[in-house]
């Protein structure tokens, strides 16, 4: 489907007001890499041109900030919802991972489980992804899933355990 002409309209203004702010920002530079050069230690300038570049640094400065925030928080659209809050059978939150199919060996599972998406997301290390796979291999082998059977819940194999802790007994009163 192709976007509506205002739409592309819209993306191709943000497009030149993008390359036209990066080219502002190129002659901005150069003019200040002169000025650099041009003003000594020593030298004398006046008033107005001390709270210029004051005012340039500041508003550069700003819109510097704030490019970094937006990288590092970047806005969600109203429609977008958290990976984290989908639930569906893509995400490691849901907890599907690859199963041994009928008829496959493990050398066939062990490759497909530790190319799988999922997986590399979950284990960006190949030999955590590898022992994962393993054990995945070894409790699921006596009982293959279908081929079309996207994966099934259950729970990480190299996730911690809980420690166990016992209900305290009460003590026995004379």
């Amino acid at each position: 489907m192709s976007n509506s002409p205002q739409e592309n309209s819209n993306a191709d203004s943000m497009d030149y007001l993008s390359k036209k702010s990066k080219s502002e920002l190129y002659h901005i530079w150069k003019k200040a890499r002169s000025l650099f050069e041009k003003i000594a230690d020593d030298t004398e300038v006046e008033d107005w041109v001390k709270k210029n570049i004051m005012q340039a640094h500041d508003l550069i400065d700003e819109a510097s900030r704030w490019i970094e925030y937006q990288e590092l928080l970047p806005e969600r659209k109203e429609g977008d919802i958290p990976e984290s809050d989908k639930n569906n059978f893509l995400t490691n939150q849901d907890k599907r991972f690859p199963v041994p199919t009928e008829g496959e060996n493990g050398d066939r599972f062990i490759t497909r489980c530790i190319q799988d998406a999922n997986m590399k997301k979950r284990y960006p290390v190949q030999g955590d992804r590898f022992n994962a796979c393993m054990i995945m291999f070894n409790e699921k082998k006596d009982t293959p899933s279908s081929p079309s059977s996207p994966g099934e819940k259950f729970e990480d194999p190299m996730a911690p355990e809980e420690p166990k802790v016992e209900e305290p007994t009460k003590p026995l009163l004379p």
